[in-house]
């Protein structure tokens, strides 16, 4: 049974023996009990009990496992939990023991240096309120004399009688000037007292104390900062006997020596302070009191500045591998300096060394160099591609990553600069770390953002002459430049106290400096400048994209655009065409409108007119692209139709989907037109915004900046650094920039659909309405010949049938059943019966049809030509410069029926006015009108072409004008079916009854025509009507 308890105890110290670290790694893996622990030892309700039984409290963690994979009694197990429990808690206890230990050390080793300042000011302030104390007394004692001689004088006066009464009151009133008198004598006498105090104090301790400062920087560390006080109190002295010409050049040259001196032995105490400063502030607070007593506070901030960053540097040279130290080393002797008048930063001369020892040291993440392990010996261009692709997305993710962690600092050094440097200069120091973080490594972001997109005038570092966009061009470019404006609205937001700090630097401003403040009269740079710096600063590897915006943009556009140009020719066969094109037409919007964004982004309204003329030329060329490929097609499906079917609806429904293509790369234009003139006029007043508040010369600082704000100030600085400024035309005065961007946008709430017609803005992209209105021209040219090409061909020979010439009497047949409509007529008849039934499956579509009638204005020029040719070929001339108006009147046969119709020919046109009468709703309507619309321009070229192959007809017997009666009444017959207005034309009735009139009353209209009897009528409508009168009678041989 002993030797049972003894192997326990064995197995159980054993256990105990481990249980420290087991114990340990346990309770630093439970955080909550090590937080409760830490608040009951904080409260003020604490006792031991509480403490262990908290501390002691069993645990279910992953000892339970360990006790039952050995096997153990619940009672083993609960004592070797409870042995593991204490033995942590004694370990946990002795390292909060020691950790107090050295606290209080710390705190007793900073009161020693505390104290003896104390007790001196307390000392002075005491000396200070007795001498105080002993003026009022004498004052008190002043005044109460002249009271008790006032009183004396006062009783005699009463005994002076009235004669005395002038006198005595000159006397009342020099007495009346007493005790101001005297008060200011007294006042004169405390300050002259002060003075000599102050120089028989200097003088007395002078001595000792020059001497003491040896023997204080001789000890074992010296004891600098009782040096320091000491040389602070010299220098007291030294003021205090600057009216004393003997030793003045020897007191100056000793505080010069000592001041020398104290630098050099303060010098590593600082670095030393700087090196542990992220775990004791201690030092370098005191370091900070004794920079300030030397009124070097530059020095210290300098070296401040520069030390905290350099986890920063580190970090972004650590991207992209290779030994970054160097590069760090190197960036960080580049010399800079403010320019206090600008805010502007300078960078100074590197150190210029040779080019391949460069890229040794530093590889900084050179695009033209892929790692062997991605390099292919069959593709050596592809690999480097892929490796430019690959590392180019690795910074554009480090980016962020990078700007996250410089927040992270200034948050950090928010806190801590206000605690080494007080609250008046924390902002300041925050803002010069924030530089800082960037001075070294503004040229290395500029070679990165290279590699990203070449700068103009610069090659692709990959060997090309242009830009492969897998490199991320401009549309990374931008990407990195809206991280970089979020990242400075951020650190913008991590300073604080701005109103406050304003304060107190107008307060410095408007008095003189004092000695003993902590910067000894040092002169500082307004905050807004430094801000501004900085901004600039970290903003600058961007310059050359913000002045170049539209060059960067217009290769790699251009290139897109090219591709598409490539796609768009290869549009040859009709029955893919739609499709095709409806894909290709708005594809270059997209491309644009991102284009804009990044313009916006980078440029922020600045050098609009460079950026919207290169969209312009884009647009105007995708669109005289689409143009020439629809005369290209056009030409395929004349071909194809020459040989093809007699009609067929689906070639005119894809003939209308391509007009609808058309209207929709229209709309897409005019949308964006719209949308970029709200966002010019949004431009415009942000910059007037940033150029009245934020640039204000008055040192304002506002609480926040917006991203879009400091990029409206950076682009500013980078396109227009001294801009011009205008009259408006309303009286106020803006800069250029300002007066361009609201002229282009044109006036306020006028950029959309519903523009007044009296104040109309000029377009954005002439150009490119111009090859709109050439492609909806051709759009409709090819469904006008789709539409057109059955009554074309089978119209095109007429002319020449020998009926035509056929003279006697009608045949039987013809006589019992009448004259039949030809061939050639009934077929052109039954194609426009049928065009009804294939227009109107597109017409039923609203959407599509919408976007149809967006370029159906001057759909009727497209049937001019066969009219044109009527009139050429009825002898005809238009007087110039009227030809467009005498040809409309001519189409539409205005004043003309009433002059060539019988009477039952109105009561017809009173028919057709009714039948559109009916009601209809609204989109039943626009159908109805879209299917009208056309019907009336192929029924005008049918009726043009016809009469032009009428007036070539050769010569016209008697039996061949009854067919050619009998065609054109069939034809005019189905223009009223189809119910459209205006038809069928007047003239194809006048001729159809001309061919058949009677000789003589032929010959007298005739006679009629040329006495004037129609002067009403237009001369060129009446000129027509002669023509054909004459033409007429000439193929009937009828003599006139």
């Amino acid at each position: 049974m002993s030797s049972i308890s003894s192997s326990r105890r064995a197995t159980s110290g054993t256990r105990s023996t481990s249980s420290l670290g087991t114990a340990s790694s346990t309770s630093r893996t439970d955080p909550v009990l090590e937080e409760r622990l830490s608040s009951l030892l904080a409260s003020p309700n604490f006792s031991v009990s509480q403490y262990l039984n908290l501390a002691l409290a069993p645990l279910t963690n992953a000892d339970d496992d360990v006790t039952s994979s050995n096997n153990l009694s619940v009672e083993e197990h609960a004592e070797q939990q409870l042995e593991q429990r204490m033995a942590s808690l004694a370990l946990q206890l002795q390292m909060r023991t020691q950790s107090c230990h050295d606290e209080i050390g710390r705190i007793g080793a900073e009161l020693q240096a505390i104290v003896p300042r104390c007790a001196a000011d307390v000392g002075r302030l005491k000396v200070g309120l007795e001498g105080m104390e002993l003026d009022v007394r004498g004052l008190l004692e002043g005044m109460d004399n002249d009271s008790k001689m006032a009183k004396k004088n006062s009783k005699k006066g009463e005994d002076a009688g009235a004669a005395d009464v002038g006198a005595g009151m000159d006397v009342s009133k020099n007495r009346g000037d007493d005790p101001l008198t005297t008060l200011h004598s007294l006042l004169n006498l405390r300050t002259h007292l002060t003075t000599s105090r102050a120089i028989l104090s200097a003088a007395s301790s002078w001595d000792e104390t020059i001497n003491s400062i040896p023997m204080l920087l001789s000890t074992t560390p010296p004891n600098l900062v009782e040096a320091v006080a000491a040389l602070s109190q010299l220098e007291r002295g030294a003021r205090a006997l600057r009216g004393m010409p003997e030793g003045r050049d020897e007191r100056e040259a000793a505080l010069r020596k000592l001041r020398t001196q104290l630098e050099v032995l303060l010098k590593p105490q600082l670095l030393h302070a700087l090196k542990r400063m992220d775990t004791r502030l201690g030092p370098l607070q005191q370091c900070v009191v004794m920079y300030g007593s030397l009124g070097k506070m530059e020095v210290m901030r300098e070296e401040y500045v520069r030390m905290r960053p350099s986890e920063i540097h580190a970090l972004w040279f650590s991207f992209g591998g290779g030994a970054s130290s160097g590069g760090i080393g190197k960036a960080i002797e580049s010399e800079e300096k403010i320019d206090n008048d600008d805010g502007l930063y300078e960078e100074g001369e590197h150190s210029k060394e040779d080019e391949s020892t460069d890229q040794e040291e530093v590889e900084d993440f050179d695009f033209d160099e892929p790692s062997p392990e991605e390099s292919t010996p069959t593709s050596p261009i592809d690999a480097m591609q892929q490796q430019q692709q690959t590392t180019a997305k690795q910074f554009m993710d480090f980016l962020p990553t990078f700007y996250e962690a410089v927040l992270e600092l200034l948050s950090k050094e928010r806190t801590q600069s206000k605690l080494v440097f007080g609250a008046d200069l924390a902002p300041s120091i925050v803002a010069r770390v924030l530089i800082e973080c960037f001075k070294p490594i503004v040229d290395s972001f500029e070679k990165r953002l290279g590699n990203l997109c070449p700068p103009p005038g610069k090659k692709n570092y990959g060997g090309g002459g242009s830009m492969d966009s897998s490199m991320g061009g401009a549309e990374a470019i931008a990407g990195a430049y809206e991280s970089t404006i979020q990242f400075l609205s951020l650190a913008y937001d991590q300073m604080e106290a701005w109103n406050g700090r304003q304060a107190i630097m107008k307060g410095k401003n408007s008095k003189k400096p004092s000695p003993d403040d902590p910067a000894n009269g040092e002169e500082e740079a307004p905050l807004q400048s430094v801000l501004r710096s900085a901004f600039h600063l970290i903003a600058s590897p961007f310059l050359s994209y913000q002045r170049n915006l539209a060059e960067i943009e217009r290769d790699p556009m251009l290139a897109a655009a090219s591709m598409v140009a490539k796609d768009v020719r290869g549009v040859v066969n009709f029955e893919d065409a739609a499709e095709r094109l409806g894909d290709l037409a708005p594809f270059m919007f997209p491309l644009v409108e991102n284009t804009m964004t990044r313009f916006e982004l980078l440029n922020s309204g600045y050098n609009a007119a460079s950026t919207l003329s290169s969209i312009d030329v884009l647009l105007s060329n995708h669109a005289s692209e689409l143009a020439i490929a629809m005369g290209t097609l056009s030409t395929n499906a004349s071909s194809a139709r020459s040989s093809g079917p007699e009609f067929d609806e689906q070639h005119v429904h894809c003939a209308l989907e391509i007009l609808r293509t058309a209207g929709l790369f229209k709309r897409n234009l005019l949308t964006f037109e719209y949308s970029v003139k709200d966002q010019l006029r949004m431009l415009s007043d942000e910059i007037m915004m940033v150029d009245i508040v934020l640039l204000d010369s008055s040192g304002i600082i506002p609480d926040e900046l917006a991203p879009a704000q400091i990029g409206a100030m950076l682009a500013k600085v980078a396109c227009d650094p001294s801009p011009k400024y205008i009259d408006d035309g309303t009286g106020v005065k803006c800069p250029t920039t300002v007066v361009e961007l609201r002229r282009l946008a044109g006036p306020a709430g006028k950029g959309n659909k519903k523009e007044s017609k009296n104040v109309v803005s000029p377009p954005l992209f002439p150009k490119a309405l111009d090859s709109t209105s050439r492609l909806a021209r051709s759009c409709l040219s090819f469904v006008f010949e789709v539409c057109s090409a059955i009554p074309e061909r089978q119209l095109h020979g007429i002319s020449a049938l020998p009926v035509w010439k056929q003279d006697g009497a009608l045949d039987d047949d013809e006589t019992s059943y009448g004259i039949l409509p030809q061939s050639f007529i009934t077929h052109v008849g039954e194609h426009m019966l049928a065009l009804v039934q294939a227009l109107e499956p597109f017409a039923s579509d609203p959407d599509a049809l919408g976007l149809a009638n967006e370029v159906m204005s001057g759909v009727l020029e497209v049937a001019v030509q066969p009219w044109k040719e009527f009139m050429a070929a009825a002898g005809c001339s238009f007087k110039a410069g009227y030809e467009k108006s005498q040809l409309e009147i001519l189409l539409r046969g205005k004043d003309l029926s009433k002059y060539l119709l019988c009477e039952n020919e109105d009561a017809l046109e009173d028919d057709m006015g009714g039948n559109g009468e009916d009601e209809e709703d609204e989109d039943e309507e626009a159908s109805t009108a879209f299917c009208n619309q056309w019907l009336d321009v192929v029924g005008l070229a049918v009726a043009g072409r016809l009469l032009e192959r009428t007036m070539r007809i050769p010569r016209l017997g008697r039996k061949g004008a009854e067919h050619l009666a009998t065609d054109l009444n069939y034809i005019r017959n189905v223009f009223t079916a189809l119910g459209v207005s205006g038809h069928p034309h007047p003239l194809l009735g006048y001729v159809a009854q001309l061919v058949t009139l009677e000789d003589g009353t032929l010959r007298s209209t005739i006679k009629r025509r040329r006495q004037g009897g129609d002067a009403e009528v237009s001369s060129e409508a009446m000129e027509v009507i002669k023509r054909v009168e004459l033409r007429i009678a000439y193929v009937r041989s009828i003599s006139v």
